[in-house]
């Protein structure tokens, strides 16, 4: 496959990620009763995929690139740990309702991150 063809499948992991962040979101704040076990079902699901479209597509890139072999330099590694955090936020997404706004902050800044990251590979 080839590098923009990736590329296109890590930017629909990556919307698919957010899109069931956002999803988790509105499920807290929805008071209604058994459609926010849909909401919630729904997003965990785009979650999910989102994330297996950026692994998936995320080795496929280093790979072309070169990268996969040998020790990755820091900028994949902290992207890694970027992916990971994102991973594991939407356990407290479904939890909390008046305290997420710091949530939704630190999405913006991890995604704001990972593009930097991307962009400019600094380390």
């Amino acid at each position: 496959m080839d590098y923009p063809s990736i590329k296109l499948f890590h930017l629909v992991g990556i919307m698919l990620l957010f899109l069931g962040l956002g999803g988790m979101v509105f499920a807290a704040y929805a008071g209604f009763g058994p459609a926010k076990k849909q909401v919630r079902r729904a997003a965990a699901l785009c979650h999910g995929i989102g994330l297996l479209f950026i692994l998936v597509s995320g080795i496929a890139m280093l790979s072309s690139l070169g990268l996969l072999h040998g020790d990755p330099p820091g900028w994949v590694k902290a992207k890694f740990l970027i992916f990971l955090l994102l991973g594991a936020s939407i356990f407290p997404a479904a939890r909390l309702s008046r305290a997420i706004w710091i949530l939704i902050t630190a999405w913006v800044l991890l995604g704001t991150a990972a593009a930097y990251l991307a962009l400019y590979k600094p380390f």
